[in-house]
Formats: structure tokens, C-alpha cells, sequence
């Protein structure tokens, strides 16, 4: 018969070196995944981030290319008064306006050059007063879009 054998703490336990060695490369792999998931999320953030200036960047020049269309369809509701063109003309605005895009309103405030280009001066009652807005400004989603084109009045 063999003899009993008493168990040491080596048998008990194997040898930790080893142990310790892979949870160190357990965790190695574990800050590795963590870093790369975190690289991937920022990636994706700045590519929404770029897709949505891109967006706003062509959605921005369409509309300042539709802009002169709406100014001809103003100086042209002037000559005649044909419903269908004021129809075309507040369906094309309602359409801007969807797009975020609105009219700022100028005439009779006081001149600022940060939202109108004054193309003449007028002597008049009031110093720096817009009395006629020759071309329209506009914004999209309440940044300046286009600069409006005013005559001022000058006092004496």
C-alpha cells in the first residue's frame, strides 16, 4: 500500500507567479479592448460631427443659389399682380422657411453693418435709419445668412 501523502500549500495552490502573470495580461487585454472601444466612439463622433457640417455646408449654398430666384419673384410681383406668381412666391418662402431659412427684417431700424451692406445714403430726418431695403437679408437658423442691401439716411 502507498503510503498517505500530506499536501503542502504548493499543492494546494498552484504556483502563483504563473497566476499573476496571466491576470496581468488579462487586464493587459482588457485596457487594450477599453482603449480601442473608446478610439472607435470618438472616430464616430467626429465623423457625425463632419457629416452634419458637410450637411450643412451644401445645404447652405443651395439655398443662397435659390436666393436670387426669390428676389426675382419679388421685383416681379412689383410689375404685375398675378396670384399664381405671389402663390409660387409664398410656397417657395414657406419652402425656405422649412429649410430654416427667414427674412430679417430691416426697414426702419437703425443701420448695422454686421447685418446690411448700405449701398446709398439719403439725406433724411433721422441719422443712420434704413428708409429702403433694396435687397433682403436673410438668415438660416438664426445666423446670418446673406447681408441685406440698404439705402440710409444721413442727417445734414
Amino acid at each position: 500500500m502507498k503510503k498517505p501523502t500530506i499536501k503542502t500549500e504548493n499543492d494546494i495552490m498552484p504556483e502563483q507567479p504563473e497566476i499573476i502573470k496571466h491576470e496581468c495580461k488579462e487586464d493587459e487585454y482588457k485596457q487594450a479592448y477599453l482603449r480601442a472601444l473608446a478610439d472607435y466612439k470618438n472616430l464616430e463622433h467626429r465623423m457625425n460631427n463632419e457629416r452634419q457640417r458637410m450637411h450643412d455646408t451644401v445645404k447652405k449654398n443651395v439655398i443662397m443659389e435659390l436666393l436670387p430666384v426669390l428676389d426675382n419673384m419679388d421685383q416681379a410681383s412689383i410689375f404685375t399682380s398675378d396670384p399664381g406668381l405671389a402663390m409660387v412666391s409664398t410656397s417657395f418662402m414657406q419652402a425656405l422657411n422649412n429649410l430654416g431659412v427667414s427674412e430679417i427684417s430691416l426697414e426702419g431700424q437703425e443701420f448695422d453693418p454686421e447685418r446690411a451692406e448700405a449701398v446709398e445714403a439719403v439725406v433724411g430726418k433721422e441719422d443712420n435709419k434704413i428708409i429702403k431695403v433694396v435687397q433682403k437679408a436673410y438668415q438660416l437658423n438664426g445666423q446670418l445668412l446673406r447681408h441685406g442691401k440698404v439705402v440710409v439716411s444721413k442727417s445734414k
